[in-house]
């Protein structure tokens, strides 16, 4: 077996071929006729393959939890048709929440965490969001954010018929493992009526600002003119990326990946103004 080297660590003297392991991944270092070499290698010809995987060692969420949780993202659903998120807290040898300051939409959260906002004790070990009216899945934008938490990653969905739906996985290194429902957390036995204080920790999304208006000037005074080309505000980008985000979602649950990518398109000529040649 080759010797293991460690980056940045003094590796004179040591006995070549050795791997060395770095940040970006592992290295073969070797010595021949032609010289001394490093080069990156990804995969090790003389040993076995391997496999990704995780062990969940926490218990299941409580139900009586849950029915918290659930029940503060229906309350919000019904006021606004909006989602909602809470952070998942390990304290004591046991899992509490905590509903940080959020904003929302019909189909995305953005929240605020400062430092002092978890008990000095606590671990932050994942999140659960919900997903309105449609379905408990990750689209990849959930992914992607989810990546950047180790942790327990739950989606509870269709929060407009009777029995919500539910989604889990499990975060390790950006690598995602999807959880089986039970493994991981009890259904709720029956919602609970949120607390004020996590009602107002949420907040809508402002919507998307209206086109700015160029000032004329006649007769001394301004006047607003609209767009050229239009005779209504122009839609925003927000608005787009809602709707790409409707779209993903929706061809997630259909079992179909959806790309995108926008490309800038000149302004067309106005009546009058001068050719393509």
């Amino acid at each position: 077996m080759f010797p293991i080297l460690v980056a940045g660590s003094p590796v004179d003297g040591a006995t070549l071929p050795a791997f060395l392991v770095a940040r970006d991944g592992v290295y073969l270092r070797k010595r021949t006729l032609l010289g001394e070499s490093q080069t990156k290698v990804g995969r090790v010809a003389h040993l076995p393959d391997a496999e990704e995987y995780v062990e969940y060692a926490l218990p299941q969420i409580p139900a009586d939890l849950m029915g918290r949780v659930v029940g503060f993202f229906r309350a919000i659903y019904r006021a606004q048709r909006t989602e909602a998120l809470v952070l998942l807290i390990w304290e004591g040898g046991q899992f509490s929440v905590a509903v940080p300051r959020q904003r929302v939409s019909a189909a995305s959260v953005k929240f605020t965490l400062a430092e002092d906002d978890l008990p000095a004790s606590s671990r932050l070990v994942g999140t659960i969001h919900s997903h309105g009216a449609f379905g408990a899945f990750a689209s990849s934008i959930d992914e992607a954010d989810e990546a950047a938490l180790d942790g327990l990653h739950l989606v509870v969905g269709d929060l407009d018929r009777r029995r919500p739906s539910y989604s889990a996985a499990i975060v390790v290194d950006g690598h995602r493992f999807r959880a089986d429902l039970k493994l991981v957390a009890e259904r709720p036995r029956r919602l609970v009526e949120p607390l004020d204080d996590w009602l107002t920790q949420v907040k809508l999304l402002p919507p998307p600002r209206p086109a700015k208006r160029s000032a004329g000037s006649g007769n001394g005074a301004l006047r607003s003119l609209p767009a050229v080309g239009s005779t209504t505000t122009r839609p925003q980008r927000s608005e787009l990326d809602a709707q790409i985000e409707k779209a993903v979602r929706m061809a997630d649950a259909l079992g179909y990946r959806l790309s995108t990518w926008l490309t800038p398109v000149s302004p067309p000529h106005e009546p009058g103004g001068p050719g393509d040649d």
